[in-house]
C-alpha cells in the first residue's frame, strides 16, 4: 500500500467516484466543473486549484481536505523552531499591558535600524535569529510607543507594526497559522496610531492575509480581504507613503486570485495595472514589500503557473534579471514556480535545477514551503528523473517518506525523515 503522500488529488478521487457510483461525467456535471479538467486531474495530467477540490469535495460529501495529500502544517509539526514561538506568542498576547517600566527604549534611530534588520532577516527566511531578536524588540517598541511623543510617536506605532508583521512571516513559514493571524491582527491595531502610515501599513496587512487564505484555498476570504485593503487607500495620494506602493501590491494579489479561479482576463487586467503603478514608482522596498517592474515581472510567470499555463510561464520568465539586494524568499518563490512548471511540462532535471537554486538563495524557505513538498514528492515518483536528480532529492529534500525509483540503476530506495537512505525490499 502506498503511504498517503503518495496517493494523488486525482487517485483520491477516484476512489470516491467508485464508493458513490459516480462517472466522471457525472461528477463533473454535479460539480460544475470541465469534464475535461476532472479527467486530467484524475490521470494526473493537470493540478487540482483549490476551487476545484472544494466543488469536487462537495460532491462527493467528504471535506477538501480528504482529497488532498497530507497538509503543509501537519509536515511542520515537528519543527526545531515550534518552541521556540513561546516569546512571540507571550510578547503578542500581552500587547494591551502597560509599557513595562524597567525598558529603556533607544532612540528612533536607532529603532528603526532594529526593525529594518529583523524585516530583513524574515525576508531572507533567516527564522532562527530573527526569533530570537523579535520578542526584546516589540517589548522595546510598544514601550517607545508609548512614552513618546508627537511624531516620533506615530513614527514608533508604524515601526511597531512592521515589526509585528515579523510574527506572521515565521508562523506562516512554520504551519502555525493562528500565530500568523495574531500577528497580522497586532499589525493593524498599531497602525491606526501610526498617523499619515496609516492607510498603506492596513492595506499592507491585508494583503499578508490574502497569503494565508491562498494556502487554505478560501478565495472568498482573500477577495474580501483585498476589497478591504483596497478601502483602506481611499482618500489617498501620491503624498500619502507608501499608499501608491500598497496600491500596486494589492494589483498582484489580486492577479494571483483570479488566476487561481480561472479568471484569466481579469488576472491580465490586474498584472496590467501593476504594470502601471510600477511604471511610476519603480523599484520600491516599502514596507517590505519590494515593489516594483521585477515583482510584476515574477508575478506574471507566477500566475501563468497558477492558471496552467506552464510554456508561457517559462517564456516569461526568460531575460528577468532580478536586481542587486532583493528578498531572498521573493527570489526562492520565483525558482519554485518555474520549478512547478517545469514539473507539469514533464521536464524533471530542469524543475530540480530550479529547486536547487530556490535552495541555494533561501534554504529555510525552500525545506518548508509546501509548493516544494508537492513538486519533490511528484518529482521523485516521475520515471523520467535522472540519477543525478535522484542523489540530490536524496541529498536536499527531506519531506517525509518518498520512494525514489532510479531507472538507470534499476533500484527502488526510501528516504526516511531523518534523511537517510534504504533499500526497498520485494
Amino acid at each position: 500500500m502506498a503511504p498517503p503522500e503518495e496517493i494523488s488529488v486525482g487517485q483520491r478521487i477516484a476512489a470516491y467516484e467508485d464508493v458513490r457510483g459516480f462517472s466522471h461525467r457525472q461528477l463533473a456535471d454535479l460539480a460544475h466543473v470541465s469534464y475535461s479538467l476532472l479527467t486530467k486531474v484524475v490521470s494526473g495530467h493537470k493540478a487540482a486549484t483549490p476551487e476545484f477540490v472544494s466543488a469536487v469535495a462537495r460532491v462527493l460529501g467528504v471535506e477538501p481536505g480528504d482529497l488532498q495529500p497530507p497538509s503543509y502544517s501537519d509536515g511542520m509539526a515537528a519543527d526545531p523552531l515550534v518552541p521556540l514561538m513561546g516569546p512571540i506568542r507571550t510578547t503578542l498576547d500581552l500587547y494591551d499591558l502597560p509599557p513595562q517600566e524597567d525598558v529603556r527604549p533607544r532612540p528612533l534611530p536607532a529603532l528603526r535600524a532594529a526593525v529594518r534588520r529583523v524585516n530583513a532577516l524574515a525576508q531572507a527566511a533567516d527564522y532562527k535569529p530573527m526569533v530570537s531578536m523579535l520578542p526584546g524588540l516589540l517589548v522595546e517598541l510598544h514601550t517607545a510607543a508609548h512614552e513618546f511623543t508627537g511624531e516620533q510617536q506615530r513614527q514608533t506605532w508604524g515601526l511597531l507594526a512592521e515589526a509585528y508583521r515579523c510574527g506572521h512571516s515565521v508562523g506562516i513559514a512554520i504551519g502555525l497559522n493562528d500565530l500568523s493571524a495574531t500577528a497580522l491582527a497586532r499589525m493593524d491595531w498599531a497602525a491606526r496610531r501610526a498617523g499619515d502610515r496609516a492607510p498603506a501599513l492596513r492595506a499592507a496587512r491585508e494583503y499578508l492575509r490574502v497569503t494565508a487564505y491562498l494556502r487554505l484555498g478560501d478565495l472568498d476570504a482573500c477577495r474580501r480581504l483585498q476589497a478591504s485593503g483596497r478601502s483602506h487607500l481611499d482618500g489617498t495620494d501620491d503624498k500619502t507613503p507608501s499608499a501608491l506602493i500598497t496600491a500596486g501590491q494589492l494589483h498582484l494579489g489580486a492577479s494571483v486570485i483570479a488566476a487561481r479561479a480561472g479568471e484569466t482576463d481579469l488576472m491580465k487586467h490586474h498584472l496590467e495595472e501593476a504594470r502601471r503603478v510600477a511604471a511610476v514608482t519603480g523599484e520600491r522596498p516599502d514596507l517590505s514589500l519590494h515593489f516594483g517592474p521585477t515583482n510584476v515581472r515574477v508575478h506574471r510567470v507566477m500566475t501563468l503557473v497558477e492558471a496552467g499555463e506552464h510554456d508561457q510561464a517559462v517564456d516569461a520568465a526568460k531575460g528577468l534579471r532580478l536586481p542587486p539586494g532583493w528578498a531572498p524568499t521573493r527570489i526562492g518563490h520565483h525558482h519554485i514556480d518555474l520549478a512547478r512548471a517545469y514539473r507539469w511540462m514533464a521536464k524533471p532535471d530542469a524543475a530540480l535545477d530550479q529547486l536547487d537554486a530556490a535552495y541555494a538563495v533561501a534554504p529555510q524557505q525552500a525545506s518548508r514551503h509546501p509548493l516544494v513538498r508537492e513538486t519533490v514528492t511528484a518529482l521523485s515518483r516521475s520515471a523520467a528523473v535522472s540519477w543525478r536528480s535522484v542523489e540530490s532529492l536524496m541529498r536536499l529534500w527531506g519531506v517525509g517518506v518518498i520512494w525514489l525509483r532510479s531507472r538507470s540503476r534499476g533500484q527502488n530506495l526510501r528516504v526516511n525523515p531523518d534523511n537517510t537512505v534504504v533499500r526497498k525490499h520485494g
